[in-house]
């Protein structure tokens, strides 16, 4: 009979926690029950001024919650800290859903759930421009193809002004006409003609003319060579300068900043690459300009729009990405609502109304929406 007993109650609790947990479900997003959003503040994804929330991340969930006619309030929250935000999300009620910069990890769908993703994000690293010196450009500009080009248009002199002498000195008299300086040869009027401006002098055969011409074209064409080898040599040297300094190579080495707990972190290590934790974005950027790391490990799109707002004109973001990011919802284990909000977001880039809405904040990176 005890044991009888024992059934009952135990079936009633599981029967009674059930319905509790529908009707909650069913209730979720009305007056009584508003959705608890935690935005993560981290542009261009979340912004909070004066009250007013802004960013791709809370557009888009502006327009689910219309579709859905879900009431919600929003919760601000520190991106400096995610273990806490995916603790408190997957073991309390305070939060229902977690926008923002949030990233989908094997470590994180161990505890919570996420939406389809809304935007594909990279992992770069924040880096010193590095500008090319006297030195540097001396070294650059000092080159094989400079050398070989120099020493074309030497030969190339030498054999115009020979073949010049032989068709001319028969021709032409030693010394100068209506001059009283006597010059013993050819070869010294031609010297001064060329070098010192000091004497008129044309070739008078025929030979020597058709030489002169090709001379010139000649001589343009080794000019034009030497012109087009700085510049590509510049260009070259500029571009793999900003690369080396950003290389995987020289990261590993000298390591990077990472707040604690963002998946950028597990990425960088994941790529061998020594990590300082640290607080947060304005803490890495002092140590990276104090030259104790090589650069500072984030969201592609957070540290381009973190540079723009700080003015940091001597600091720019790697050509290396270290991993492709997919930028999602975060929701509890077994969510009714993420499947609202996955059709929401397919609906979104099916008829290309998300692409528009991206491109308020990252312009010609909008198309990263468009999954």
């Amino acid at each position: 009979m005890k044991l009888l007993n024992s059934s009952l109650r135990l079936i009633f609790y599981f029967f009674f926690t059930i319905m509790a947990t529908l009707s909650f479900a069913d209730d979720l997003g009305s007056k009584e029950h508003p959705i608890q959003v935690g935005v993560l503040m981290d542009m261009p994804f979340a912004q909070n001024i004066n009250g007013h929330y802004s960013g791709i991340a809370v557009d888009i969930w502006d327009r689910i919650a219309k579709l859905n006619h879900w009431e919600y309030r929003y919760i601000p929250l520190s991106s400096d800290n995610m273990e806490s935000v995916v603790n408190t999300l997957a073991n309390t009620n305070k939060l229902d859903v977690v926008i923002g910069p949030v990233s989908v990890s094997a470590k994180r769908l161990e505890v919570i759930d996420f939406s389809r993703p809304f935007y594909l994000s990279s992992i770069g690293v924040i880096i010193k421009k590095h500008e090319l010196g006297i030195f540097d450009i001396a070294k650059i500009l000092i080159s094989k193809n400079l050398l070989h080009i120099i020493v074309a248009l030497i030969l190339s002199f030498a054999g115009y002004l020979t073949l010049l002498w032989l068709f001319e000195h028969k021709k032409v008299k030693s010394g100068l006409n209506n001059s009283n300086i006597q010059y013993p040869n050819l070869t010294q009027r031609i010297w001064l003609h060329l070098f010192q401006k000091k004497v008129d002098y044309m070739p008078v055969t025929t030979q020597g003319r058709i030489i002169g011409i090709f001379w010139i074209i000649i001589a343009a064409a080794i000019f034009t060579a030497i012109n087009a080898n700085f510049t590509s040599a510049l260009t070259i040297a500029r571009y793999e300068n900003a690369h080396r300094s950003g290389s995987l190579e020289g990261l590993q080495i000298a390591g990077v900043a990472g707040i604690s707990g963002e998946f950028d972190v597990e990425v960088a290590e994941k790529n061998g690459i020594p990590v300082t934790r640290v607080g947060d974005m304005d803490e890495a950027i002092k140590l990276l300009e104090k030259d104790k790391i090589a650069g500072v490990v984030s969201d592609t799109p957070v540290a381009i729009h973190y540079l723009r707002q700080h003015n940091l004109n001597d600091l720019t973001v790697s050509p290396v990405t270290l991993e492709n990011d997919e930028i999602s919802f975060a929701v509890k284990m077994n969510s009714p609502l993420r499947h609202a909000i996955d059709l929401g977001i397919t609906s979104f880039q099916d008829d290309d109304s998300v692409v528009p809405l991206c491109r308020r904040y990252v312009g010609e990176q909008a198309n990263r929406c468009d999954l």
